[in-house]
């Protein structure tokens, strides 16, 4: 016999979802271009100063400081023009008194030498520079290791590396890091209804949204996925197809079939598999039909063959499980107040709900259209609005709970 339906609090669900969840440590080393998105795992430290040298940050020339201290516009001081110093070709020796370095962007500074006096303002004639003005120790120098110093912290374990974190491993002439495996994850959708885009459509079918809706959202995350074929409203083919594929996977998560009806084969394809059922059901709308197990020790998440309510079940109980299995705390649940732009006339009654809203920076409005079978009015949403058991029409301007998405 399958487990009854006890419907169970949002925060109690993801207690006892979570607790089982251990982040995974398995690592790879990948080249900088294909780490992108990754999470860190190791520490990485700086192996030389950046920059290397003591370089001109404009074009101009390199001089000693103490040979323009009589300058002035009626009488310059007229100094040799001693060689280049270019980005990549240094100067080929240090300056003397009464010397200067014609000197690029990004060149390195030549011995002797502890200013640059700026292209435009300094007037050249027969390989001498006239400097009609004082310059001080240091003025336009750009010091070794003025960015970053060896040593230094670059990037720390379990930080998601982005373009700028590739860009200062690459400063540092590091090619590769170590980062760790996101977890595997697998999307198996159900139903006879269901007919994939682009084929005929059959009578009395829908098309299949939930591989492009939930598979977009998780590589919109940046998770891999496997979209495993679709499967009818029976238990065996979709039993064998778990058993199928589960070694290869960390996740696997299923809509469809798992509410009550005569055809909702998912909670006895649970109970065949020998899986650990750990709850069923949670009490908001909507999505109150989910059924979470563990399956040879890994989260068997099975969702709602409502869109929105997989959506929905999605974003507050999955997304915090796949947070905590590959580290990633910039997905953990993200929280804030506003104010309603627009009235909501319905009562919670006895249930929780979560409804789709676009947030702005005066508060958020709500679209026409809540059903969990909805989609089109899901489009420019970009928040769920927490609101509690019990609640009674929100006019506009109640203040809300929302879940930042």
């Amino acid at each position: 016999m399958v487990s009854g339906i006890e419907r169970i609090p949002l925060e109690q669900a993801l207690d006892l979802a979570l607790a089982p969840v251990t982040p995974l440590k398995e690592t790879l080393s990948l080249p900088l271009f294909q780490a992108v998105g990754y999470c860190a795992a190791e520490d990485a430290f700086a192996p030389m100063d950046n920059p290397p040298f003591d370089r001109s940050p404009l074009d101009g020339f390199a001089l000693r400081s103490e040979d323009t201290r009589q300058a002035s516009e009626a009488h310059p001081v007229s100094l040799a023009i001693a060689g280049t110093s270019a980005a990549g070709r240094p100067a080929n020796r240090g300056a003397l008194p009464g010397e200067a370095f014609r000197i690029m962007t990004g060149a390195m500074i030549p011995g002797g030498c502890d200013c640059v006096v700026r292209k435009e303002v300094a007037q050249e004639k027969d390989n001498r520079v006239f400097i009609s003005e004082p310059l001080s120790r240091h003025e336009n120098y750009s010091f070794r290791g003025g960015d970053i110093c060896r040593g230094q912290l670059l990037i720390q374990q379990g930080e998601r590396l982005s373009y700028v974190h590739l860009g200062l491993l690459s400063s540092m002439g590091i090619g590769e890091i170590r980062v760790f495996q996101p977890p595997r994850i697998g999307l198996l959708c159900t139903g006879d209804e269901l007919t994939l885009p682009g084929e005929p459509l059959k009578p009395g079918g829908i098309y299949d949204s939930h591989q492009a809706l939930l598979g977009g959202r998780l590589r919109e995350l940046g998770f891999p996925l496997t979209c495993l074929p679709p499967v009818g409203d029976e238990v065996s083919p979709a039993v064998q197809e778990i058993k199928n594929s589960m070694d290869a996977l960390d996740v696997l998560i299923t809509t469809g079939g798992v509410s009550v009806g005569e055809r909702d084969m998912i909670p006895e394809a649970h109970e065949a598999l020998g899986a650990k059922q750990l709850f069923r059901g949670m009490n908001f709308k909507p999505g109150m039909s989910v059924l979470y197990s563990l399956y040879r020790d890994k989260p068997l998440i099975s969702l709602s063959g409502n869109p929105f309510a997989a959506l929905t079940t999605f974003e507050l109980l999955v997304k915090p499980v796949l947070a905590k299995l590959s580290r990633r705390g910039d997905l953990e649940t993200r929280r804030s107040r506003a104010r309603l732009l627009t009235p909501f006339p319905k009562e919670s009654g006895g249930k929780r709900r979560f409804i789709r809203g676009r947030l702005d920076n005066d508060g958020v409005r709500l679209p026409e259209g809540h059903s969990s079978a909805q989609l089109f009015s899901l489009r420019g949403c970009n928040c769920l609005v927490d609101i509690p058991l019990g609640s009674g029409a929100l006019p506009e301007g109640s203040p809300v709970d929302i879940v930042l998405l």
